[in-house]
């Protein structure tokens, strides 16, 4: 009784390579991004949408917890038409675009620059 179950040691490796395969994913991503040259388009304002991650509300509670991490996308498509593109914004950025809004967006990689409206 006094060693640990087999399946316990199982469970934290796996758990330890997923959490170590995900840092390195979002390193590598940030290094990508910082390496992108900034480019610009003409978009418009698509969609704005906040939320908490892994909130599911229930009929009984509809809003979400006090304290909670909050996160803010906005996404945009290309004015002559085109595939609709979801960046996470600060609230700062959510809160100055409107839905409709025309204007430049600047970008770098997949990181959301800033957005000039017309």
């Amino acid at each position: 009784m006094s060693k640990m179950p087999l399946f316990f040691v199982v469970v934290v490796a796996i758990i330890i390579i997923a959490a170590s395969f995900r840092f390195v994913q979002q390193r590598r991503e940030r290094m990508d991004n910082d390496a992108a040259p900034l480019q610009q388009k003409q978009m418009v304002v698509s969609n704005k949408r906040e939320y908490v991650p892994g909130f599911r509300p229930s009929p009984q509670r509809q809003t979400a917890p006090a304290g909670s991490d909050v996160r803010f996308e906005v996404s945009v498509k290309p004015q002559n038409g085109g595939m609709e593109v979801t960046y996470r914004v600060d609230e700062k950025q959510y809160h100055q675009l409107s839905v409709g809004d025309k204007g430049t967006l600047s970008y770098k990689g997949s990181r959301f620059v800033e957005f000039r409206a017309e």
